[in-house]
């Protein structure tokens, strides 16, 4: 039996086990994770997915931007923290803050490449900086190798979403309502009425990012000295904080 990863090339007893093509590493990534992330820590290469992950969100921005209507959006916060807090703002407060965040589809991809590379390599630095306070020996390429491969999931779900985004008619939808389109977290299926926090968790609660998630923990394992409670503790413990986090200050802000 061949336990080899897609994409492998055959080696002789006592020579060193080849890497993985960036290529064969993307269909090995879902057919074969184990051999394909052993692959990725022996010859690290991570960015093919990285420029995958990034084309997803361009296109899901600019897709996305036309279908969103700001006034509608600000006027909707302030509507529900008036309710609770009793501070209204006038509408025009309202047309001005349009105003300021009005942005083309182009300027809004323009602002999201850069901050998605950035939180690339910040989630890679945190899951480095995990896995060597567990006692693994990792490289941070090799992080990064094994990170940028278990988000395929999530550049599945861009590419899934993009033509459900497209199908919206134009200005129909808020910032909030938009991340409903896509009926692939629980949160897409609470009320608007629901809790900002348990809405926010809900959210979370994603098919692909869970998926990410557990390609993450394969991948965490096969890294040099890696012991098996820190590749599973580590990055479940950092997505848990997330998941809270964001929603603990989404409740703050919007609750």
């Amino acid at each position: 039996m061949n336990d080899a990863a897609p994409g492998a090339v055959p080696t002789a007893p006592g020579e060193p086990e080849p890497g993985i093509s960036p290529f064969s590493a993307l269909s090995g990534t879902f057919t074969s994770p184990a051999n394909t992330f052993a692959g990725l820590v022996r010859r690290p290469t991570w960015w093919l997915p990285l420029l995958l992950w990034l084309a997803g969100i361009a296109v899901v921005v600019l897709v996305s931007t036309p279908k969103i209507d700001m006034e509608r959006t600000f006027r909707e916060m302030f509507e529900a923290r008036a309710a609770k807090t009793g501070q209204t703002m006038s509408d025009q407060q309202i047309r001005e803050m349009v105003a300021r965040s009005d942005r083309t589809p182009a300027k809004a991809a323009g602002w999201a490449l850069p901050t998605s590379a950035l939180m690339f390599l910040f989630v890679t630095l945190v899951l480095w900086g995990g896995a060597r306070a567990s006692g693994s020996e990792a490289r941070f390429v090799q992080v990064a190798a094994v990170w940028s491969h278990a988000n395929l999931p999530n550049v599945v779900g861009l590419f899934v979403a993009i033509p459900i985004l497209a199908s919206l008619p134009e200005a129909s939808e808020t910032q909030f309502s938009i991340q409903k389109a896509l009926k692939s977290n629980v949160g897409a299926f609470l009320p608007a009425d629901a809790p900002v926090f348990l809405s926010s968790v809900a959210s979370s609660v994603d098919l692909f990012s869970l998926g990410a998630l557990a390609l993450l923990v394969v991948g965490m394992k096969k890294l040099p000295a890696m012991p098996p409670g820190g590749a599973v503790a580590v990055p479940v413990v950092l997505w848990t904080i997330y998941v809270l986090g964001k929603a603990a200050i989404a409740a703050v802000f919007l609750g």
